[in-house]
């Protein structure tokens, strides 16, 4: 395997996604306005919900 360097290192933005979870997303950005527009990268860390109280996607 061939080895390359990093070209830069992308901070992804907090968002809320959807019946209000919270997401990390590091493009779309000002600074990559360029990646193909199927391609979604989303983090969802770990979360506690109290019993009754989980959100997710509507």
């Amino acid at each position: 395997m061939t080895k390359r360097p990093l070209l830069r290192i992308i901070d992804s933005l907090r968002t809320v996604e959807g019946g209000g979870f919270v997401v990390r997303r590091p493009f779309p950005t000002n600074i990559v306005d360029h990646i193909d527009p199927f391609l979604l990268l989303d983090e969802m860390g770990p979360a506690d919900y109290a019993p009754g109280k989980a959100v997710g996607a509507p």
